[in-house]
């Protein structure tokens, strides 16, 4: 956060005036409402004097948009009205909306904001076992059985990944000069190659696999996955798209298949074995899962440089796999 200046407001307490503003569009009575963390987003935790507690949001323009935040609502409400994927709940304001601008005067622009009920849970990075990974892969097909077939409203347009910069507004910054003392010519090399090749290849994937799209998760990762007791819990759908189950498949295995602590081959066959008990497993060649997990390798190469101060470390791990992926399936990279 940024430090306080003199008869300056600091941005941390700019946006605690944003959250209290944001208390008063609901039904709930707040006893405590601290700081929780920043990341894509900034974070509040509320408790109410019932001893309820409530996880806030205020999306940052940066990382969100409106669509996705109307997708995000769109897609929470199909899953909680389901019941058969443990999530949280997005609360309804006094008027009954999901999401509240909150116009504040500590603000140069109005904020969105969203409240959800708290869940209670460890992350699953850290408590990962055969038995977890059987569980997830049942809950990952849960959550694709409950979104398959839905007709989205013509007012949702949700982000699809058939590219590897798909957000909006997303853009290769790795080609600004200020981030050039971290850069090596090989990683422009590789990335000038790659990056038209995973584009031409998630286009063509999406487009003859046009009748089998669907809302997905989009960030299926260990942190966004919680356990308590037997439960599992999915909670942050803030990335959801109309996407593909092979997505959140390969977004999930992408974090085990350099674990050192886990197996991958065993992870993957625990998680795919989960699946199945649940519904078909889509058909995946070693080929796509790779190319997807390639995807999202190159697009955090880049989007590294806009959220860290020294990159260099998550570069030098992870250029290595990009040329391995390259090299493995003798994949000739445009020059």
């Amino acid at each position: 956060m940024e430090q306080e200046q003199s008869g300056v407001i600091t941005k941390d307490k700019a946006l605690y005036k944003v959250a209290e503003l944001a208390t008063e569009k609901y039904d709930v009575q707040v006893d405590e409402l601290v700081f929780l963390s920043e990341e894509t987003n900034i974070l509040y935790k509320l408790k109410d004097h019932l001893g309820y507690t409530y996880v806030m949001k205020i999306f940052q323009e940066e990382s969100s948009s409106l669509e996705d935040n109307l997708t995000e609502i769109f897609f929470m409400d199909i899953v909680n009205k389901a019941n058969y994927v443990s999530a949280p709940r997005m609360i309804s304001g006094k008027d009954g909306e999901k999401l509240q601008v909150i116009k504040s005067t500590y603000t140069s622009t109005a904020k969105r904001v969203a409240l959800y009920n708290w869940l209670e849970g460890d992350d699953l990075e850290g408590n990962e076992s055969e038995k977890r990974f059987i569980q997830l892969g049942e809950l990952t097909a849960r959550l694709h059985k409950t979104t398959y077939g839905i007709q989205i409203p013509s007012k949702i347009t949700p982000k699809t990944w058939d590219k590897v910069f798909y957000y909006q507004g997303e853009e290769a910054i790795y080609k600004h000069e200020k981030y050039q003392k971290f850069l090596s010519n090989e990683y422009h090399q590789i990335m000038d190659g790659i990056i038209p090749f995973l584009n031409d290849q998630l286009s063509t994937y999406y487009k003859n696999n046009n009748e089998d799209l669907q809302l997905i998760h989009g960030d299926l990762n260990p942190s966004n996955i919680k356990v308590n007791g037997e439960q599992m819990h999915l909670i942050d759908f803030e990335d959801s798209m109309f996407g593909l189950p092979i997505h959140d498949i390969s977004i999930m295995l992408y974090y085990y298949k350099y674990e050192e602590t886990q197996n991958f081959d065993e992870v993957k066959r625990f998680y795919f074995q989960g699946y199945r008990k649940v519904r078909d497993l889509p058909n995946i060649t070693d080929y796509e899962l790779e190319l997807f997990m390639t995807a999202r390798r190159v697009n955090f190469l880049n989007y590294i440089l806009e959220v860290s101060n020294d990159p260099v470390d998550f570069i030098e791990t992870s250029l290595p796999r990009v040329k391995e992926f390259v090299e493995k399936y003798n994949i000739n990279l445009k020059k």
